[in-house]
């Protein structure tokens, strides 16, 4: 978890400046690469099978003892693991976070972006300097091995901590029988909103490879009957008219003002009257607390550097809704995902 300095700590790092407080930050990337490293391991699934003395997991790991040893007190000393009787469990926030996939799946989640740091974040000064990427970062997720349907599932794990409570946020009505879903990629979204509501069929429109995702989850779901999948451009592809629901999720931030403007134009196109579109994403501007706002901005720039992305305010938000001719806008925040953010209005 976060390096959590003591009282003392803390008034020497931030309150006098008396002590160098970027020095957390070099830690928390020393944190980063252990954590990674136990990941990469699979320590955290063998600890789950048994509490184990270092011995026994540098067998079972087939692992040199004196580094294992190393990377428990590690692991230890960042509340990852904890030491009984000379045994090393799991702590209780690695069993929630990293072994409860159908959660939230930190495992993928920290493979995915270590491919990311090493391979394209590099390229940052250069960015920011000329504006220019070197990569295409669709191409590039979609081109190595493994890397679409991991950064799928990753993404699918915030779509299970929010995904009832959005669903009720919603609040589509009793007699909706259609949603489409634009860059639903893994399909997890569709799938809660479906599974609330019986009557309910829907497409999921996204790339070929970002669908293999979802064509796994809906069989898993048994919903592959209610579902259609639909590879295509979203510029290029028509949407259709007559849709109860609208899901616009995670999708705004890889365009600038003049581009959603469009997009929410053919979202309005594609509904039904009384329709309902719905935006989730990270939101900028005044946020619940110092942690969150600092994620939101990190974000923001990974967004900016990876895809010439960028995140809105709401007022920026509410006001393409407005112009797009939208009506009866409802903002939430979403606690289960700090930063991120639902807007749901009608046609």
């Amino acid at each position: 978890m976060p390096i959590r300095p003591n009282f003392l700590e803390r008034t020497a790092f931030f309150t006098l400046n008396a002590a160098p407080a970027p020095m957390l930050d070099l830690a928390g990337g020393l944190a980063l690469q252990v954590i990674n490293t136990a990941v990469r391991l699979d320590l955290f699934t063998a600890l789950k099978e048994r509490p184990s003395t270092p011995t026994e997991l540098a067998q079972s790991l087939n692992c040199q003892a004196r580094g294992l040893d190393k990377l428990l007190a590690a692991l230890a000393a960042i509340g990852y693991v904890v030491e009984r009787d000379g045994r090393y469990h799991n702590s209780a926030m690695t069993n929630k976070w990293f072994l409860q996939g159908e959660m939230l799946d930190m495992k993928t989640a920290l493979l995915v972006f270590d491919t990311f740091f090493r391979e394209l974040w590099p390229h940052a000064p250069e960015i920011i300097q000329s504006g220019e990427r070197p990569f295409n970062f669709y191409d590039f997720t979609a081109s190595t091995p493994g890397l679409s349907h991991a950064h799928q599932t990753m993404m699918q794990g915030n779509a299970n901590l929010v995904g009832a409570d959005i669903v009720k946020k919603v609040a589509l009505p009793a007699s909706a029988s259609r949603l489409l879903d634009v860059g639903g990629g893994h399909g997890q979204f569709t799938i809660h909103f479906c599974q609330a509501h019986p009557q309910l069929t829907a497409t999921i429109m996204d790339s070929e490879a970002a669908l293999e995702t979802a064509q796994q989850n809906l069989e898993a779901a048994q919903l592959a009957d209610r579902v259609d999948l639909y590879a295509t451009d979203l510029w290029q592809a028509a949407w259709g008219t007559e849709w109860d629901g609208i899901l616009l999720f995670n999708l705004l931030h890889h365009y600038d003002l003049e581009t959603n403007h469009k997009l929410l134009q053919k979202a309005h196109t594609a509904l039904k009257p009384g329709g309902k579109v719905a935006i989730f994403d990270q939101v900028a501007g005044k946020q619940f607390g110092s942690a969150t706002n600092a994620m939101v901005q990190l974000v923001g720039l990974m967004y900016y550097l990876f895809a010439d992305g960028r995140i809105f305010t709401r007022d920026e938000l509410t006001d393409l809704l407005s112009q797009t001719g939208f009506q009866n806008m409802q903002f939430y925040l979403m606690r289960q995902a700090p930063g991120s953010n639902l807007l749901v209005a009608e046609k």
